[in-house]
């Protein structure tokens, strides 16, 4: 009988190991069916926020956001590999590293970890996780002014090759268990490939503006002169000038009127130069008031304003190549500060930011301004002037390179008769006259516009002069063409100044509207000498 019972007792005691055993086994089961379900109810949160978007800041951002919401760290952070894949950088915070961080830009972010520095650097170099409950003991750990206790970091991984990092931290010990590690894990691989496409689609957005600037450019180089055009012997200066430093790292100044064609002769410069393979930018500093132009020139961070985004500067974009500054004589005094430091720095700061940007640029400016008067007047800074000036090209009005008129003139009839479908009407003589004794205040600019007009308006076999919209006579004096001979010198100086004195009278008339007082008042005659003049030319024609 005793034995019946001792065999009962161990059979009950099987029985109660086997129901514990089996106790823990379901605990287990429950357990990690629970973490399955939580892992798959994250993997499909961080799907649908970060399948919303292919910006990959607004990815870096909603991971940040999940994680807390999931695990509930004090801080988390996400750090990405930089473009030489030499160091992390802070791409999104909520709570680390300062007690305000919210999310920031890759480009703009201040901290970096070089591969193998720090925890976040040790985890992007091995590819394997870290979790500490006490960081401080941990000789890898990088001390702040405020350091977390427990730790946990991870590492974003896409088809074998880590591209960053996640990090979370508490102030409390041992705040990370395994299945936090777990489930991580799980998700860090939908975050990886979702900021690997964020990062290929940025590369394809930055690659198609890119092309798009260029391909702008080109349409610009073609829309104007093809190059530099002219024969004559003041372009001709200015051309074996340009030849002779474009292929060096010295800034240029360019000085000339408006509409001679500064920015064809910067183009020129850096299609000539070691950069010719990289961006020219220009920007008209004086098309843009005080504020927008110091962040088109230096950039501008998030949140500056309301509804702001970083964007970088004309620097910035032109860095490797050749920043043009158009009309820089017209450039606010605050501005012509911060453009001095960059100049002496080579670097930039965003407009709100903090961090120093290196810059590699070559600089072209152009004015039509004297620039010393400028200076003496305290509207110019003398310490920038020289910085920009290290080689003066002076370019010449159209006036003073005459032979150069008729050249340029059927260059922009060719085009606008192209470009526009139009028949291809060649110059009449009188027309080539009209072009040649026009004084061309506008320049270039001006001759560009008077034959885009004859094109689109002439209706004959040729171009004539009212196609031109010239007049006979330009505001800033006449002009009389001499024979090859002079037979009779009376005779002909007689005629030269019988025409120098109608075409002033045109003028004259023109310039008061057809009003036969104001004009003779303008010229220094009486009324009655002006109606006898007119009444003799009426009779000579």
């Amino acid at each position: 009988m005793s034995d019946e019972i001792e065999r009962l007792g161990r059979e009950l005691e099987q029985v109660r190991r086997e129901r514990d055993q089996y106790a823990r086994s379901l605990a287990e089961l429950s357990d990690g069916f629970d973490e399955k379900v939580e892992a798959l109810s994250l993997v499909r949160q961080v799907g649908d926020a970060l399948g919303e978007s292919l910006d990959l800041r607004t990815v870096c951002g909603r991971t940040v956001d999940l994680v807390l919401e999931a695990f509930g760290p004090e801080a988390c952070s996400v750090m990405l590999l930089d473009g030489r894949g030499e160091a992390l950088v802070l791409a999104a915070a909520r709570h680390a590293f300062a007690d305000a961080a919210e999310t920031f830009e890759v480009a703009a972010g201040a901290t970096r970890f070089r591969l193998g520095e720090g925890i976040a650097g040790v985890v992007a170099r091995t590819g394997a996780a870290v979790r500490l409950d006490d960081a401080a003991t941990d000789a890898r750990f990088v001390r702040r002014e405020v350091d977390p206790v427990s730790l946990l970091c991870l590492p974003l991984t896409v088809r074998g090759r880590v591209v960053g990092v996640i990090n979370l931290s508490d102030s409390r010990e041992g705040a990370f268990e395994d299945r936090h590690e777990r489930i991580l894990a799980i998700v860090a691989n939908s975050v990886a490939l979702a900021l690997d496409n964020a990062r290929l689609f940025d590369a394809l957005s930055r690659s198609r503006e890119a092309l798009a600037d260029e391909n702008r450019t080109l349409r610009r180089a073609l829309a104007g002169p093809g190059g530099p055009i002219g024969t004559s012997r003041a372009f001709r200066a200015v051309l074996e000038l340009v030849d002779k430093v474009a292929d060096t790292t010295a800034n240029v100044l360019v000085h000339g009127e408006s509409g001679t064609g500064k920015e064809l002769v910067a183009r020129t410069i850096h299609h000539g130069s070691r950069r010719r393979e990289g961006p020219f930018v220009a920007i008209n500093c004086a098309a843009l008031p005080e504020s927008l132009l110091e962040a088109e020139l230096f950039g501008i961070e998030r949140g500056v304003a309301t509804g702001v985004d970083a964007r970088p500067g004309t620097f910035e974009r032109a860095s490797g190549g050749t920043l043009f500054l158009d009309e820089v004589g017209d450039m606010p005094p605050s501005v012509q500060v911060r453009l001095l430091r960059v100049l002496q720095e080579r670097q930039v700061t965003r407009v709100g930011g903090r961090k120093p940007i290196d810059v590699d640029v070559r600089l072209v400016a152009a004015t039509h301004r004297d620039l010393e008067r400028e200076i003496a007047a305290g509207r110019f800074r003398q310490d920038l002037y020289y910085r920009l000036k290290v080689v003066t090209v002076p370019l010449p009005p159209l006036r003073e390179r005459t032979e150069d008129v008729l050249p340029l003139a059927e260059h922009f009839r060719v085009r606008f008769s192209a470009r526009h479908g139009r028949p291809d009407r060649p110059l009449s003589r009188a027309a080539a006259q009209a072009l040649l004794t026009h004084a061309w205040p506008g320049n270039v600019r001006e001759l560009e516009h008077a034959l885009e007009q004859a094109v689109l308006v002439a209706d004959g076999a040729e171009i004539e002069p009212e196609d031109l919209g010239l007049g006979r006579a330009g505001p800033a004096g006449v002009r009389v063409d001499l024979p090859a001979g002079v037979e009779d010198f009376h005779e002909l100086l007689g005629e030269v100044t019988r025409v120098a004195e109608q075409r002033l009278i045109e003028r004259a008339l023109a310039d008061a509207g057809g009003n036969r007082t104001h004009a003779a008042r303008a010229l220094g005659l009486s009324r009655r000498a002006l109606l006898y003049k007119l009444k003799r030319f009426d009779a000579t024609e």
